[in-house]
């Protein structure tokens, strides 16, 4: 999905008594690439930049899910859904599941579970595996399907293990709907505001209606880090693309971030991607010649 205007959406569902059959829904079991587009100067950075942050959730069938996009998005999704039946028939009684604690979600009152990935998280290959299976590309005359039900098993077992070892259904804890959309605008917010300094827990509590504690654990929750963490380290993935555009120099940079002197925001920049700016900038140059 490409988003050319802010869009929130909400799952709607049918009407139970206007149906013949009975429908009891479906569960949603979907890996998410979000990839929100960065607002900056072309005078600063000619590149068009996009910040990701990849997820898997797993609702229950008919609970409410809302989302929230903003402009020049592109997010991708993989998402499988199956009744009660399947799960019960397929799922339930495989081992892998009960050691992740499915069960004991499936028979709790919780709605849904979100959890965020690392960005080197081996699963994220699906999103590239899938364009193959499903010859979204057209490089085959058809698609293979047996291969596709063997990808499809595969990854609802990746989630599985994923919930075993880092338990995951024993520490998650559901953010409510409302809080979503106030995260979302606060992450969204600070992606967009890299070159001013960090405005602080309480005001951006004030800012976006939610109270501080429930700002620092639910944002924690919903992308994996501290929010002051994740702002510097978003300041230092941009850092790092004004440094490969080789458009300013790192004195520059480090001002434009408002570190107090270079030495900082190098200790900064290292800590994050394990080289100094200098010597990355260095490879650049080598690479361009």
């Amino acid at each position: 999905m490409n988003y050319k205007t802010n869009v929130a959406f909400d799952l709607v569902y049918d009407n139970p008594d206007e149906k013949k059959i009975e429908d009891k829904g479906y569960y949603m079991l979907s890996l998410n690439h979000i990839s929100n587009l960065i607002n900056l100067d072309k005078k600063i950075c000619e590149k068009q930049l996009c910040f990701s942050n990849y997820s898997w959730t797993f609702f229950k069938p008919k609970e409410r899910n809302c989302d929230l996009n903003f402009k020049g998005s592109k997010n991708k999704y993989i998402t499988l859904y199956f009744n009660d039946e399947w799960l019960q028939r397929n799922l339930a009684q495989n081992n892998l599941f009960t050691e992740g604690g499915l069960n004991d979600f499936i028979s709790s009152d919780e709605a849904y579970i979100a959890w965020p990935l690392n960005e080197n998280a081996d699963v994220i290959k699906n999103f590239s595996h899938f364009d193959k299976v499903m010859n979204l590309n057209g490089e085959s005359s058809s698609i293979d399907f047996l291969q596709l039900k063997f990808s499809t098993i595969n990854l609802i077992f990746d989630f599985f293990k994923l919930c075993k070892e880092q338990k995951i259904i024993e520490t998650h804890s559901p953010i409510d709907y409302d809080d979503k959309f106030s995260i979302n605008r606060v992450e969204n917010y600070l992606t967009n505001h890299l070159f001013d300094k960090f405005p602080g827990i309480d005001i951006l509590a004030e800012k976006f209606k939610i109270s501080e504690s429930k700002l620092k654990s639910e944002f924690k929750q919903f992308f994996g880090k501290p929010i002051y963490k994740y702002f510097q380290e978003k300041q230092m993935e941009l850092a790092k693309e004004l440094i490969i555009e080789n458009r300013l120099l790192i004195k520059e940079i480090a001002y434009k971030f408002n570190y107090e002197n270079t030495s900082k925001f190098t200790a900064a920049f290292k800590k994050c991607h394990g080289i100094l700016p200098s010597d990355l900038q260095k490879q650049e140059l080598n690479i361009a010649d």
